[in-house]
């Protein structure tokens, strides 16, 4: 081998070295390139459990803060988690835990509750109902929660036996208040029934005893409003709810005011196919026609009309009374329905504020529902509510 040959093959060979240490750099390279993306990668995800425990520790201190009993169930009902209040609730000790595997119904022994986790599986909404436990009223709520692992559902049972009982000791206190303002109204009622006999009284006397009058009938209807809406909220008022034709209860409500109508220079108008038919009680739905007829008569002028319409929407049957008047101020559509409550100047008359509180206490305990809205053709007011149907 000459010396040339030699260079050559030392040449070749370092070559060969170097290319070797350059391929080994560059999968070294990869290799690190590779390293540091998973390192970033774990980096992301340790970031992210660590948000994840912040979070869950977050959420627990407000299921812990919460007034509510709160619970976390899987889709076979095993409790998965429960505030301290649940804990107080079911008798589970502080600082204990459930044993692995206890199913709603073995903590809450309610069969109730545990029938609206089913529930709430099956039908995938949210579900809500009352229940009694422990001689106490809650108030049920569930949520399905859909994860990537199995369905989790959430409960929340809310204490309201001190609402009710505050508010059926409103209820009592209301009817015995208007119980005992019959009394003292009759007895003013009498005694100026008796000034006005006097032949001694001036003309201007006789004028302030028809005032008196005036304001000792708004005093009985308010007596007898509040112990009607008082009989209705305690659910002491009976409903016989049986199939009758919606034209028949609109021809009745309407005969009551035809006369104060045609003395108001007002035209009624009825819209009711007599095929549609309600599942009712006829005589208190007529009162909620009336209501709202006798609204529509005080706030239209002279020259107006009012539109009586009863249409089939959907499964229900829906009521509505259109008047060409003053109208309801869009701010105040929600409110109308308050007890007492009364809009601008420009609607407010003699009323007592409480027709309307009744005929929604009405409708809801017939299982409809009662709002106001824009009349097709402005200005005017429109009142509107629903009746279930003998199909439904």
């Amino acid at each position: 081998m000459t010396l040339l040959q030699f260079a050559i093959v030392l040449l070749l060979g370092a070559i060969a070295v170097l290319l070797g240490v350059f391929i080994g750099y560059q999968a070294a390279q990869g290799r690190l390139r590779d390293l540091r993306a998973r390192n970033a990668q774990l980096a992301a995800q340790l970031q992210l459990c660590e948000e994840a425990e912040v979070r869950a520790e977050a959420l627990e201190a407000l299921g812990e803060a919460s007034y509510n009993a709160l619970l976390l169930l899987d889709e076979l009902h095993r409790v998965v988690h429960l505030n301290a209040v649940a804990r107080r609730l079911f008798t589970v000790e502080k600082g204990s835990d459930i044993a692995p595997g206890s199913t709603l119904l073995a903590l809450t022994r309610h069969h109730e509750i545990d029938d609206l986790v089913t529930e709430t599986l099956e039908s995938g909404e949210d579900v809500e109902s009352q229940v009694m436990f422990d001689d106490q009223v809650f108030r049920v709520r569930s949520h399905l929660v859909r994860t990537d692992g199995e369905p989790l559902v959430g409960l929340a049972l809310q204490d309201i036996s001190e609402l009710q009982r505050l508010g059926r000791a409103r209820r009592d206190m209301v009817a015995n208040v208007s119980h005992e303002l019959r009394t003292p109204i009759t007895s003013l009622r009498l005694l100026a029934d008796t000034l006005k006999r006097d032949e001694r009284l001036a003309e201007h006397g006789l004028w302030l005893l028809d005032k008196i009058d005036d304001e000792i009938d708004t005093l009985e209807q308010i007596a007898q409003e509040l112990l009607d809406l008082a009989t209705i909220e305690s659910g002491r008022a009976e409903f016989i709810l049986k199939p009758v034709p919606a034209a028949e209860i609109i021809e009745r409500a309407v005969q009551h005011f035809t006369e104060q109508a045609r003395r108001n220079g007002l035209e009624i108008e009825v819209q009711a196919p007599p095929d549609l038919i309600a599942m009712a009680d006829a005589q208190q739905v007529e009162r909620v026609l009336g209501n709202l007829l006798h609204n529509a008569i005080k706030f239209t002028p002279e020259g107006g009309r009012i539109t009586i319409q009863v249409e089939r929407a959907n499964d229900k049957l829906q009521f509505s009374v259109t008047d060409t008047g003053v109208g309801i101020p869009h701010d105040e559509r929600s409110r109308v329905f308050e007890r007492f409550y009364r809009g601008d100047r420009a609607r407010r008359g003699g009323g007592t504020g409480l027709g309307l509180a009744i005929a929604k206490h009405i409708v809801q305990l017939h299982g409809g529902t009662i709002w106001a809205e824009e009349p097709p053709n402005p200005p005017g007011a429109r009142l509107v509510f629903t009746l279930p149907t003998p199909e439904e």
